[in-house]
C-alpha cells in the first residue's frame, strides 16, 4: 500500500490548474512539480515502448456527499465545490456513491439542485450503501434521477466503468453472477486502459464486498488500471493486481474533490485532492500517480502455481513465481469480518529453492469451507493477492447436497408440508420436495425480484415482489391463482392471519400497509410512513407495525383505522428516525398479549391497547427474528449475542455469543423444541441448547453470507439459502 507523499509524486500541470477559469488558486497552494514518482510494480521492460493516447483528459471524482434536507449547509458546500471543479473544465465527473443519507426522493432532488446546471450532464453516478440499505422502492427513484446503477463509457482512449455491487437492505456488497456479468460486458471490445468507480473499496485489507476475489479473477488479463472508491471517509491508496485504487475522503468533510489528469504522454493519471474551504482559496495536495501501461502495479507477481494441503493440525500453503517477490504472506480469510476493514493475521512464507511455503494453524477453525489469502509483495510495495479455498473435514455435519438458483436468496425459506419454497432477488421462485437426504424441484416460476420471504395460506404461496405485485401461486404447480398490483415495490414479508374467522393477508408496499382478502382484493390500506420492510403482527383485533418515521402503531384489523402511534426512538431527523426505528422488524405477540417491537437500540414489549412500554431491553434486536420457546423468549442481536429472556419482564435467563454477526437469518428450532440451529451472517452454523444456553460451532457451511432463516426438513436436514444463490442441505446434525 502506498502512503500519500506529495514530495515524490509528479503534479498536474501547474499552469493548467492555477489558470482554470480565473479561479485564483493561491500560488503557494499547489505543491511544486517534482520528478515522476516510481510506479509500483513496473520494472524496466525489454519490449518496445508502448504508444498511449495523448489526447488531453481530465476529470473530477467525488464521493459520500450525503445530501440531507435537514443539513442544507452540505448542499451549499457541494455547490461551491462543484463550481470550482466546473471551472477546471473536467471532461466528466464521477460520483462514488452515498449521494444521499437514505435515498429519499427529496434528498435526490436536493442533490440535483446542488449540481451546477452546466455540469450535470457530465456527472456519472453509482449507488452507495446509503442508497441501498434503506431504499423504499428498489432503486426506482434512483434510476429516475441517475439511470442504471451500472454504467460504462469510453473517452479519449480511456474506458470508464461504474460498478454497483450493492444489495437492497443489506450492508455488505456482493457482485454475484449478474454483477460479474456486468463487469465482463463492460470490458468487451478493444483493449483499453480502464478506470472503474464504485462505493466500496476492494482488496488491500478491505472486506466490504464478499466476493472481491471473484471480481479480481474476472478483470484479470484486462487492462484495469484504476479504481476510485468511497465509503470509508478517509484516504487510502493501494497498488495491487495490476491496478491502483484510491479510496477517498468523504466530499462534504473539508469539502474537497479529487482531480485526475492524464499526463502529456498519456502514460499515467496524476491524482490530487482539491480542498475548497468556505473562505480563502482552494488548495491542492498530491495523492498518487496511476500507470496505464500494459503491465500494472504488482501484476508481474502473479504466482505461477499455488497449492493448499489441509490436515486437522495445519493448512500448508505453497506458491511459486515467475517474478520473484521480496515477501510472501498468507492467512485464513477473516470470514467473520462483516463489511469492514481488517489488517489480518498474516503469516510469512519461507522460500525453499523456488517454492514459498508456510503452515497456518487450524486450532480455532470450525470444520467446513474456508478461504486462504495469499499475498506476494514486490520491492516497491505493490502486491498481488490471490484467494484459495480449502475444507476442514467435519466428524458429523456436512453439506450433503446443493441447488443453484438465479439470484441471491435473501428472504426466509418457507416450509411446506413436504418440502420448502425458496425465492431470489433474481425473481426465481422454486418449490422443492424433500425425500430422505435428497430433494427434487417440483416447480419453478419467474416474477420480479423477491427480497423478503414468501408466506403460506392453505395451498397457496404468497410471494412479495419488487415488480409491485403480490402473487398467489398454487403450491402444487406454481401457477398463478391471482396477483394484485399494490402500486409500489412489495418489500415486506406477508402475514397470513384470520380476522373474524376469515383469511386476511397483511403486507406493506410503498409506505402503505395493505389488508387483502384470500382472493387478493384490497380491503383497506393504512399509512406506515415511508419504509417498512419487516412483518406486522396481528391478534385478530389489531394490526401492529413499525414504520419509517420512528414510530410503532396499531390499526383496527377490520377497518384499517389507526388506533395509536408511539415513538420508539428519541431521534428527531427523518434519516435518524428511519434507521433507529423498527423499519425492518418482524413484530411478534408475546404470551401475555404484549407486542414485541425491536430497533437497533432495544427490544420492547408494548401494551396492545395503548402502545405503552411494559418492558424494554437494550440491544440491536431489530434484524434477526425472535422466537417464543418453552424456555422463554429467544432474542438475537446483530453482534451475534443470543439471549433467553423472560417474555413477561424481559429479564435475562442466559446469554451466549456463538457467532460474531447475525442479520435476518433467524434460528431454526428442532422438532422437540430443545435445540436452536443458528447460522451467522458469515456462514457459521452453531447448535444452541435452549435450556442451558450452551453453544458449539458445527460447520462453516459456506464462504457466502446468508440473510435467510433456514428450514429443518425431512430427516434432520437443515436447508440454508445463501447470497450466492445456492441452497445447501446440511445433514448429520
Amino acid at each position: 500500500m502506498r502512503t500519500n507523499n506529495s514530495s515524490s509524486i509528479e503534479q498536474p500541470s501547474r499552469r493548467r490548474v492555477l489558470g482554470a477559469a480565473g479561479l485564483g488558486l493561491a500560488a503557494g497552494a499547489l505543491l511544486p512539480a517534482t520528478a515522476a514518482a516510481a510506479v509500483p510494480g513496473t520494472a524496466e521492460q525489454t519490449q518496445p515502448p508502448e504508444r498511449f493516447d495523448a489526447t488531453p483528459l481530465r476529470f473530477a471524482v467525488i464521493t459520500d456527499t450525503h445530501a440531507d434536507v435537514v443539513l442544507p449547509e452540505r448542499s451549499k458546500d457541494l455547490t461551491r465545490m462543484l463550481t470550482v471543479a466546473q471551472g477546471m473544465h473536467p471532461d466528466f465527473v464521477l460520483h462514488c456513491g452515498d449521494i444521499t443519507d437514505y435515498g429519499a426522493d427529496d434528498e435526490f432532488a436536493l442533490y440535483r439542485s446542488s449540481v451546477p446546471a452546466g455540469l450535470w450532464d457530465r456527472v456519472h453516478h453509482v449507488p452507495g450503501n446509503h442508497e441501498s440499505r434503506w431504499n423504499p422502492d428498489a432503486f426506482e427513484t434512483y434510476r429516475r434521477y441517475f439511470g442504471s446503477e451500472w454504467s460504462s463509457f469510453e473517452l479519449h482512449g480511456l474506458r470508464v466503468v461504474g460498478l454497483a455491487p450493492m444489495q437492497l437492505f443489506q450492508e455488505p456488497g456482493l457482485f454475484g453472477a449478474d454483477g460479474l456479468d456486468h463487469v465482463s460486458r463492460a470490458l468487451r471490445g478493444r483493449e483499453l486502459p480502464t478506470a472503474m468507480f464504485l462505493h466500496y473499496p476492494l482488496g488491500a485489507d478491505n472486506y466490504y464486498v464478499n466476493d472481491t476475489e471473484d471480481f479480481l479473477d474476472r478483470i484479470a488479463g484486462h487492462r484495469v488500471r484504476a479504481i476510485f472508491a468511497g465509503h470509508i471517509h478517509r484516504q487510502q491508496v493501494a497498488a495491487f493486481n495490476g491496478l491502483t485504487q484510491v479510496a477517498m475522503r468523504n466530499t462534504f468533510a473539508i469539502p474537497s474533490f479529487y482531480w485526475v489528469e492524464r499526463t502529456a504522454d498519456g502514460s499515467r493519471l496524476d491524482v490530487t485532492e482539491i480542498a475548497v474551504p468556505a473562505t480563502g482559496s482552494p488548495t491542492s495536495t498530491a495523492v498518487t500517480t496511476i500507470p496505464l501501461g500494459r503491465t500494472g502495479p504488482g501484476e508481474a507477481l502473479e504466482p505461477s502455481h499455488t497449492a493448499v494441503h489441509t490436515t486437522r493440525e495445519a493448512i500448508t500453503v505453497s506458491a511459486t513465481f515467475r517474478t520473484a517477490p521480496t515477501q510472501v504472506l498468507a492467512q485464513v480469510y477473516p470470514q467473520n469480518v462483516f463489511s469492514g476493514g481488517n489488517a489480518g493475521t498474516w503469516v510469512p512464507l519461507t522460500k525453499k529453492a523456488n517454492t514459498w511455503q508456510a503452515d497456518l494453524t487450524t486450532t480455532a477453525l470450525p470444520p467446513g469451507e474456508h478461504r486462504i489469502q495469499l499475498r506476494a509483495i514486490g520491492n516497491d510495495t505493490a502486491t498481488f493477492d490471490r484467494t484459495l479455498t480449502t475444507k476442514l473435514t467435519a466428524k458429523e455435519a456436512a453439506v450433503s447436497w446443493t441447488a443453484k438458483l438465479d439470484g441471491a436468496i435473501q428472504g426466509t425459506l418457507l416450509p411446506t408440508s413436504d418440502g420448502f419454497v425458496a425465492a431470489t432477488a433474481g425473481g426465481q421462485v422454486q418449490a422443492f420436495t424433500a425425500r430422505g437426504r435428497s430433494i427434487s424441484r417440483r416447480w419453478q416460476r419467474t416474477v420480479g425480484a423477491v427480497h423478503r420471504a414468501p408466506a403460506l395460506m392453505d395451498r397457496t404461496i404468497l410471494v412479495p415482489s419488487a415488480d409491485h405485485c403480490l402473487y398467489a401461486l398454487d403450491a402444487s404447480r406454481g401457477s398463478t391463482v391471482w396477483s394484485t398490483n399494490l402500486r409500489a415495490p412489495v418489500l415486506s414479508t406477508p402475514l397470513v392471519t384470520k380476522v373474524d374467522g376469515q383469511h386476511r393477508i397483511l403486507v406493506s408496499a410503498g409506505g402503505s400497509l395493505h389488508c387483502l382478502d384470500s382472493r387478493g382484493r384490497v380491503l383497506w390500506s393504512g399509512d406506515v410512513h415511508s419504509l417498512f420492510a419487516g412483518r406486522v403482527a396481528c391478534d385478530g383485533d389489531r394490526v401492529y407495525a413499525g414504520g419509517g418515521d420512528g414510530n410503532a402503531r396499531a390499526f383496527d384489523a377490520r377497518t384499517g383505522k389507526e388506533l395509536w402511534s408511539v415513538p420508539i426512538t428519541t431521534k428527531t431527523t427523518p434519516y435518524q428516525q428511519l434507521i433507529y426505528g423498527a423499519w425492518s422488524d418482524e413484530l411478534d405477540l408475546l404470551p401475555d398479549g404484549s407486542v414485541l417491537v425491536a430497533t437497533v437500540s432495544s427490544a420492547m414489549a408494548l401494551d396492545p391497547a395503548t402502545g405503552a412500554v411494559r418492558w424494554q431491553k437494550p440491544g440491536s434486536y431489530i434484524y434477526t427474528p425472535s422466537r417464543v420457546t418453552a424456555y422463554g423468549l429467544l432474542l438475537i442481536d446483530e453482534q451475534g449475542n443470543v439471549v433467553m429472556a423472560d417474555p413477561a419482564t424481559g429479564a435475562t435467563r442466559w446469554t451466549v455469543r456463538p457467532v460474531l454477526r447475525a442479520f435476518e437469518a433467524g434460528p431454526a428450532l428442532s422438532r422437540d423444541g430443545k435445540t436452536a440451529w443458528l447460522v451467522g451472517t458469515t456462514g457459521l452454523l452453531t447448535r444452541i441448547d435452549l435450556a442451558t444456553g450452551t453453544a458449539e460451532p458445527v460447520l462453516q457451511v459456506s464462504k457466502a453470507n446468508t440473510f435467510s432463516t433456514p428450514v429443518l426438513i425431512a430427516d434432520r436436514t437443515l436447508v440454508i439459502g445463501f447470497q450466492d444463490g445456492v441452497l445447501r442441505g446440511v445433514t448429520g446434525l
